[in-house]
């Protein structure tokens, strides 16, 4: 493991990073341009209807699928030799090329989940036999856990394993190939990789997370005057500080911009500047711990493959 790790640090480039940043932020801000879209259509139709949540959701699993796009397309930018040109182009087409299998995984994803849910709401039906059902429904409480246990592991397994998968393979047979004879032998190795650096992920991205919030609660401390132009989603995410409250009693007090002040639609304009101003900073801070992780996972399955092709050569000839 450590001459593993010791493999991926000195492969770990500035250059490859430079280029997998700029195709995580393009993906990350086509995954959320594309969840918006879906929550602007869904914005329809009745609230807490099927249809509204159906909606929600198809923009929450298109953009998880194109998040994995992202992931694969920089596993691409890894496999290519140092010095290649046009590596950033090449690597979205021949991943977009290769959409549909990342598609298809994350359908026999929630294909399973909504079969596991329908199960279990067969399951705890159960409980309208008098006495007997509830006491049988307690029983299955532990199973129960370790099915949605196993559920989400295998969510969080299709997010690590099936990008590079698809980056690394030409054939669909071929992903299931690699799959199988990845799990045969370095099953132990994944199972690690992935508690130990899905964990570094999430902290990286809460520790983001906060201070985003930090950063928002000031910047509209200071642009006080423009309160009525930010997004409800922008006053709702900016934390309150100590410096907020110093900000609020320092700065001068002016007009405000509001309808009562200038006209709805100047508002209006300078809420969609806002808006799409902090979008924009959103992705491009998000894209940064994602294209190290994909960067850093990219490095550490070329390894893992190479290894496991190494072995299965050894096996054939020693047959």
């Amino acid at each position: 493991m450590k001459v593993l790790g010791l493999a991926i640090g000195q492969s770990f480039k500035f250059e490859n990073f430079k280029k997998s940043f700029k195709l995580t932020w393009l993906y990350v801000g086509i995954a959320i341009v594309v969840f918006l879209l879906f929550v602007l259509l869904a914005g329809f139709l009745r609230p807490r209807s099927f249809f509204y949540y159906f909606l929600q959701n198809v923009g929450i699993f298109l953009a998880f699928s194109i998040v994995m796009a992202a992931y694969a397309g920089v596993y691409r930018i890894s496999t290519f030799p140092e010095g290649a040109l046009k590596v950033t182009r090449q690597s979205i087409w021949l991943t977009a090329r290769k959409f549909h299998y990342l598609l298809g995984f994350a359908l026999i994803l929630v294909a399973v989940f909504i079969l596991v849910v329908l199960l279990e709401i067969g399951i705890t039906s159960i409980s309208y036999i008098p006495y007997a059902g509830p006491a049988i429904i307690t029983l299955l409480t532990i199973p129960l856990f370790f099915v949605n246990f196993v559920c989400l592991l295998l969510g969080i397994c299709l997010f690590v394993i099936a990008p590079p998968l698809v980056g690394e393979s030409q054939t669909l047979a071929e992903v299931f190939s690699e799959l199988k004879m990845l799990l045969k032998s370095k099953w132990i190795n994944l199972v690690i990789y992935m508690i130990i650096s899905l964990a570094l992920l999430l902290l990286s991205m809460q520790i983001i997370y906060y201070l985003i919030r930090y950063t928002a609660g000031i910047t509209k401390a200071a642009q006080w005057q423009l309160q009525y132009a930010y997004p409800e989603m922008i006053h709702r995410l900016g934390m309150s500080s100590m410096l907020t409250d110093v900000l609020s009693h320092v700065l001068p007090r002016a007009q405000t911009v509001s309808p009562a002040n200038y006209s709805i639609g100047f508002v209006k304009v300078l809420k969609h500047i806002v808006g799409f101003g902090y979008l924009v900073v959103f992705s491009f801070v998000a894209a940064f711990p994602l294209a190290a992780y994909f960067s850093i996972s990219s490095q550490y399955f070329k390894n893992i493959w190479r290894d496991v092709k190494m072995e299965s050569r050894e096996t054939e000839s020693a047959c």
